[in-house]
């Protein structure tokens, strides 16, 4: 059956493979644009979804296990005015000493949150701290008392905390296991703190301080510690999300050209649509007038075409392949217009120069089609539906496979209407004597696989033999 799809592909209209090419296209596009649609949305959900999870992670600094996100150093200032000596009636010597923290950014990406936990290894006090707040973790008999002060601005009455009054200065006392949070001020711009300052207002380092007294004139060494603090990424500091989006805005402009083809595809085809209405609707009128000329044959041209177009779907044939093979063969009988009615209609035998006349419809159909192009075939339908298989048929005497292929189908389809139809010079044959006279006429009159074609029709009861 493929040899008999492959011979007929020629004949197909620009139009149908116009239509035919775009629809596929436009499918195929449409197709990869929601594929493209569907892999941009999962990069950008997945964008959000990482940015989500890395803004939301807390992390940790330690001096033990320091990060390439940020640093802290926490020492004496150096000053001289940076330490000095209190005595407390009936304690110790107090050394104090100011000591101040650098805590840098030292990441791409903003830090918006942090607080810093000192441990407490020895006795000592705090005074005073300085920008953010001191949440204060004391180990007492009563147990654990915790509180939160901003030391710049507190009164000593509303301490819960054991504490030492010393003339203006309080003193907080902590001893080894305690331990201190500082708690950075939104209001002293102690965060967020950004990684790469766009302008000289900005700085990515915070500095804090502390008044620490103890009972040695050494400074106290601060080194176990921990910073915890989010980050903050941005979606724009993500190349992939960068990507992502020219990806989308491409997927934007290959929209609209799909749209622009789709709707240009759409009245290309409507046109076609027209244009091949015309066609078929002219194609019928013509066929009217052949099929008037003579009673007897009113309906012959459309049921071989119908025929016809069965015999082709069972080739194998595409709907469009069909669809054309169906006009060609309405037309196979065109040249009849020219043929006298007195030879039409003629009841009894055709006498040899009637028969020549009749013969001419052939070629009279062949040169009345000749600049028909619309539909490449339809004169090869009208030139050669009565070649035989075996040559012996006219009007060039073509044989086998050199008859072109709708003249082959459209020979069997003619011949079997011609015995499945009253004539004004018969009646109709019987279903026995059309299938004999079909199985006989293989490789002679017909071309064996079409006439095999129409007997398995015939056996499906696809097509009917009217009762004789």
């Amino acid at each position: 059956m493929n040899v008999y799809v492959t011979l007929f592909k020629a004949d197909k209209s620009v139009g149908v493979r116009v239509m035919g090419n775009n629809a596929k296209f436009l499918k195929r596009y449409k197709k990869l644009m929601i594929l493209m649609l569907a892999v941009i949305i999962i990069g950008l959900i997945g964008c959000s979804v990482h940015v989500y999870l890395f803004n939301h992670r807390e992390r940790l600094y330690t001096p033990a296990g320091p990060t390439d996100d940020c640093s802290m150093e926490i020492a004496p200032r150096g000053d001289e005015s940076s330490q000095w000596v209190k005595n407390v009636i009936g304690m110790p010597t107090w050394y104090a000493t100011i000591y101040q923290g650098l805590f840098t950014n030292a990441s791409p990406y903003t830090i918006t949150y942090w607080s810093m936990r000192v441990n407490i290894h020895e006795a000592c006090c705090v005074s005073n701290a300085w920008c953010g707040s001191l949440e204060i973790h004391q180990n007492t008999e009563e147990g654990e008392k915790v509180q939160t002060l901003d030391l710049r601005n507190f009164s000593p009455k509303d301490l819960t905390l054991d504490y030492i009054q010393d003339g203006p200065d309080t003193m907080i006392l902590l001893n080894d296991g305690d331990y201190i949070e500082y708690l950075p001020g939104a209001a002293d711009k102690e965060y967020p703190i950004t990684g790469r300052p766009k302008s000289d207002d900005e700085s990515s380092a915070r500095t804090i301080g502390l008044i620490f007294y103890s009972h040695h004139s050494a400074p106290m060494v601060f080194d176990d510690f921990e910073i915890t603090y989010y980050l903050h990424k941005g979606l724009a500091q993500m190349p992939v999300f960068w990507f992502f989006s020219a990806a989308a805005i491409l997927w934007v402009m290959l929209v609209i050209a799909y749209i622009a083809v789709f709707l240009t595809d759409r009245a290309a085809q409507k046109r076609i649509r027209q244009d091949e209405l015309i066609i078929e609707q002219s194609i019928h009128v013509l066929t009217k007038f052949v099929d008037a000329k003579d009673s007897y044959t009113n309906g012959h041209s459309y049921r071989v075409a119908e025929y016809s177009q069965m015999l082709g779907q069972k080739l194998g044939f595409s709907t469009d392949e069909c669809r054309q093979l169906f006009y060609i063969a309405l037309m196979h009988d065109c040249g009849k217009v020219a043929i006298p009615d007195a030879i039409l209609k003629k009841p009894g035998r055709l006498t040899d120069e009637e028969y020549a006349a009749i013969k001419k419809h052939t070629t009279v159909g062949a040169e009345l089609l000749n600049d028909f192009t619309s539909i490449k075939g339809i004169r090869d339908g009208a030139l050669y539906h009565h070649e035989r298989y075996d040559g012996t048929g006219y009007p060039t005497g073509k044989s086998g496979e050199d008859i072109p292929l709708v003249g082959r189908i459209i020979c069997v389809a003619d011949a079997f209407d011609a015995m499945n139809s009253k004539r004004c010079y018969r009646d109709r044959h019987t279903r026995e004597y059309i299938i004999q006279e079909l199985s006989d006429n293989r490789s002679k009159q017909f071309d064996p696989d079409i006439v095999d074609c129409l007997l398995e029709l015939i056996v499906e009861d696809q097509i009917r033999i009217a009762e004789a």
